[in-house]
């Protein structure tokens, strides 16, 4: 967790690309359960459809509409991700409905970003931001993994990026690296960390697990869905498959 309540709003990270010329489109489902790091208090589920295609071994969402349960079953969010810009730095649109709370994204010819924050009624925020040529937005994480794959799983080397913080509107120094977690069963782990001065804020990395088929199976940490209205979930969220896309 971050270490104040501040400064968890500096992420909204969760845990997922183009269509490719002549690719032929198809629906991709799979659902997340998010539950307590050690335990197993379930916070809410996720439940993806994406539009995309094959690109070699490698899926390549268009659009994502994602709806948040809570475990009850009610729905307690909604988000739609546009990757038609840029695989990497999608748009998207967060609106929770407990706290009325809406986040846009805009990326603008991936050259601007634009955020819309309306943290209540009466507060509300507007950012814009230059993208970096390695920058990468919310879900583009995924797509960052799976570009980079052959460096981070076959080298096992690291990759710098810049990732996006809407709730500050700035780019941030990461890097994503090969690593191990005793918590996640996954085939491929990596860790995603804070570098130079932005890493002080933060005490816990990001890990995040894959298949050999590089689909995502395993995210944990701080997740984009809020506790509170200040304060956001930090989570182990496992995904599973209802049908998954067959790339070879």
């Amino acid at each position: 967790m971050l270490n104040s309540a501040g400064n968890s709003r500096l992420l909204l990270i969760l845990p997922f690309m183009a269509l490719g010329t002549g690719a032929v489109a198809e629906t991709v489902r799979f659902t997340g359960e998010a539950r307590s790091q050690g335990g197993d208090t379930l916070f809410y589920t996720e439940h993806h459809e994406q539009r995309g295609s094959c690109e070699g071994p490698d899926w390549i969402p268009e659009t994502n509409q994602v709806t948040y349960r809570n475990p009850d079953g009610e729905v307690i969010a909604e988000k739609t991700v546009d990757y038609s810009e840029a695989a990497e730095r999608p748009g998207f649109v967060l609106e929770d409905r407990r706290f009325e709370q809406r986040m846009e994204v805009r990326n603008r010819g991936d050259r601007k970003a634009i955020v819309d924050w309306r943290i209540s009624d009466d507060d509300r925020k507007r950012f814009e931001a230059s993208i970096p040529g390695n920058g990468v937005i919310d879900a583009g994480f995924e797509v960052m993994v799976r570009k980079h794959w052959d460096t981070l799983v076959n080298e096992e080397e690291g990759v710098e990026i810049r990732f996006f913080a809407p709730t500050r509107g700035k780019f941030y120094q990461f890097e994503a690296e090969p690593a191990d977690h005793e918590a996640l069963d996954a085939e491929h782990v990596f860790r995603i960390t804070a570098t130079g001065w932005v890493s002080t804020w933060f005490v816990d990395d990001i890990y995040l697990g894959y298949n050999s088929n590089r689909q995502l199976t395993d995210f944990y940490g701080l997740t984009n869905i809020p506790k509170t209205p200040d304060e956001y979930y930090t989570a182990h969220i496992h995904y599973g498959y209802e049908a998954p896309a067959e790339c070879g």
